[in-house]
């Protein structure tokens, strides 16, 4: 332990990389420079964002995890919405210069208030790593050994590459379905469904958090699941108008788009539900069953899930929704999106059911 504390030396270092990085990525003259600094970024961003959600456990009282991870929820979701809506109009009006320096100013803004602010005392219960094996065999060894742990992970990470990947292939969904590159319906509509989820989740977080405390989290993060899954199932079948006229017709006259495009709109309701009940009660879950002394390394090793569902949900549909979409319709549909959501579905459902698999101890839940 360092007498900055333990978790804000790499706060600290992670941050000043992200910013080293997003220059990087501002000058990067072509694609390959691009994708370097793109990873290079992930690594920095990484070692912040795993220290630092180390940190809430330490300061996080357990009666209050409830509470606190309603906080927890609706500050993402305020983050997610800032960051698309905010750094998306930046980009249109003042260029990626623009764009990257408020998100530098941002990071570097929360950098210092969070060093500066939180707490960092905990002394920490064990020596430091030996070897580079034991680091290894500590870091990764540890978490698979505790089996409700590895379940909640897996069910972490597919709901996040659900989520994920309806935020990814929205636009995409509505400029091939409905406004074949034009880009300004296709921004509103995409937009629109992104900021209904949103909206949503962010008032649903934290009746969700104090829910939880009486009904325990895993209901709740099960029920998360098939929210996503139901809204995600409605777009497979989007080609086919399910809602009265008397629901799609002012939303789809207010967009002045059609009324299947704004009926694809109102599924946000349906995914937000899902997203706000899991952003708001998965991070109580993990701390419920997480070892009190081992959070930055638990935590840690929970932003490999968090990290990667994006990545993963894209690095899968991007090639499904390509190879699909040459070969026909299917639904009436680009081939691609009912094959790639339908895949959603998958993940969701999956996801919901391993939740299933995690015991909620009596006397777990504050």
């Amino acid at each position: 332990m360092t007498p900055w504390g333990r978790r804000r030396p790499f706060i600290f270092a992670g941050t000043v990389g992200d910013l080293v990085f997003l220059v990087g990525i501002a000058l990067a003259g072509n694609y390959w420079w691009l994708v370097v600094f793109y990873f290079l970024l992930q690594f920095a961003s990484n070692t912040a964002q795993a220290p630092y959600q180390g940190l809430l456990p330490d300061v996080v009282p357990p009666a209050q995890r409830g509470e606190a991870s309603g906080y927890y929820g609706v500050a993402n979701l305020i983050g997610i919405a800032a960051g698309t809506a905010g750094a998306g109009l930046l980009l249109v009006h003042a260029g990626r210069a623009g764009a990257i320096i408020s998100i530098a100013v941002v990071l570097l803004t929360t950098m210092v208030v969070t060093v500066t602010l939180v707490p960092d005392r905990v002394v920490p219960r064990e020596r430091q790593f030996g070897s580079l094996r034991e680091l290894l065999g500590k870091t990764f060894g540890v978490p698979f050994r505790n089996r409700p742990f590895v379940w909640l992970m897996v069910s972490r990470l597919l709901i996040f590459m659900g989520f994920g990947g309806l935020q990814n292939y929205a636009y995409f969904y509505f400029d091939n379905v409905f406004f074949h590159h034009n880009a300004k319906a296709t921004t509103a509509a995409a937009a629109t469904l992104l900021g209904i989820a949103i909206g949503v989740a962010a008032l649903v977080s934290w009746p969700a958090s104090r829910l939880s405390n009486r009904t325990g989290r895993k209901p709740l993060i099960f029920a998360a699941g098939l929210f996503g899954a139901v809204g995600s199932l409605v777009l497979v079948f989007s080609h086919y108008q399910w809602l009265p006229e008397a629901v799609v017709g002012p939303p789809a006259s207010f967009l002045k788009v059609p009324d299947l495009a704004a009926q694809a709109t109102l599924t946000g309701l349906v995914i937000g539900l899902g997203l706000g009940v899991f952003f708001s009660v998965d991070w109580a879950f993990i701390q419920d069953i997480i070892p009190a002394h081992e959070g930055g390394l638990y935590m840690g090793f929970s932003n490999i899930a968090t990290a990667g569902a994006g990545i993963m949900s894209l690095a899968i549909g991007g090639p499904l929704l390509d190879l699909f979409n040459k070969r026909g319709p299917i639904l009436g549909l680009p081939g691609g999106f009912p094959v790639v959501f339908g895949l959603f579905v998958v993940w969701f459902v999956v996801g919901s059911l391993s939740i299933l698999k995690v015991p909620e101890r009596k006397g777990m839940v504050s």
